[in-house]
């Protein structure tokens, strides 16, 4: 009953903390539900009880009765509650209670207009330092980075492995937001940030739980524009004189294979989206193409496999 998370619009949790997360906000929106049927009431009978009509004579003395007051020490006590209970033990949690680095999934994530570089570190588990170029590479001089991977936009992860990320901008501030893991930091310039999480859902089971089927527009700019552009496939779309493959489970449907799907005659597509990041701070005119993609693997082998399809 507490869980609210749904009706609010939150995205599907998958993360270890996301659920005393989602809690507490509940908490904090069944608080706001109670004193808005409380209080809305209680200001519209003020409204009509000390009109003017019916008291032309202002009373300078106010209200003699000491409900208010009970009610707004039971506000503060209901707010400290959520503080001392909720928000603070979960905030030390996550800011303090760090994962042993042995035991994580550690990488670098630099920001920068308009791009989230992902470094991970080579079988030297150290990483290398960083050129200022746009876009950001490894400096051919430090030998602590010949092994390090550097990729754009994706964040690969192992699924019940705690990841640390270690976070920082190269330009303007940025924020650093994974929905799915409830996590939201800003990236500054200046300063490395670090930040824990341990993913509880693997890419594959995030996809099952939120496939569905979608209509694919016959307009091109709708098209362009469409949720699929940020989805995958769920399932081999064949042609149908040829059964040459379209679009096979686990491609990004873009505006051209949707196109593609649509003169083979697919009007429906069932899809499934993946995680995200996203940047939630405005920081500059391309701020809205600044989004990636978060991939959780089953295994460390899995893991392991992705990074090696990098060449570099």
């Amino acid at each position: 009953m507490n869980d609210l998370s749904h009706w609010m619009g939150m995205p599907l949790d998958a993360s270890g903390h996301g659920a005393p997360i989602d809690a507490m906000m509940s908490w904090v929106h069944w608080l706001m539900l109670a004193l808005f049927v409380i209080w809305a009431p209680f200001f519209l009978f003020t409204l009509w009880r000390f009109r003017a009509r019916r008291q032309p004579k202002a009373n300078y003395y106010g209200v003699k009765s000491k409900l208010s007051t009970y009610l707004e020490g039971g506000v503060v006590v209901a707010e400290a509650v959520l503080l001392i209970g909720f928000a603070f033990p979960i905030w030390a949690t996550i800011k303090n209670d760090f994962p042993e680095v042995e035991e994580s999934t550690v990488v670098n994530v630099i920001a920068e207009q308009f791009a989230w570089n992902v470094i991970y570190p080579g079988e030297d588990g150290e990483f290398g330092r960083t050129t200022l170029t746009k876009p950001i590479d490894l400096d051919s001089e430090d030998p602590r980075g010949a092994d390090d991977i550097i990729v754009a936009d994706v964040l690969h992860l192992i699924k019940d492995k705690p990841a640390i990320i270690q976070l920082s901008s190269r330009d303007v501030i940025h924020s650093f937001g994974l929905p799915n893991m409830r996590v939201k930091q800003d990236a500054i310039p200046g300063l490395e940030i670090p930040v824990w999480f341990v993913p509880r859902m693997s890419t594959s089971e995030f996809r099952a739980q939120m496939a569905k089927t979608l209509p694919i527009p016959t307009d091109e700019r709708r098209r362009a524009q469409y949720p699929p552009y940020r989805w995958t496939a769920m399932q081999d779309y064949p042609t149908p004189n040829d059964s040459t493959v379209i679009a096979s489970v686990g491609q990004r449907l873009t505006p051209r294979v949707l196109e593609r799907l649509l003169e083979a005659g697919v009007t429906e597509v069932y899809a499934a989206p993946d995680m995200e990041i996203a940047c939630a701070q405005l920081c500059g005119g391309g701020h809205y193409s600044m989004r990636g993609t978060v991939i959780v693997h089953d295994t460390q082998e899995a893991f392991d496999a992705a990074l090696a399809e990098y060449d570099f």
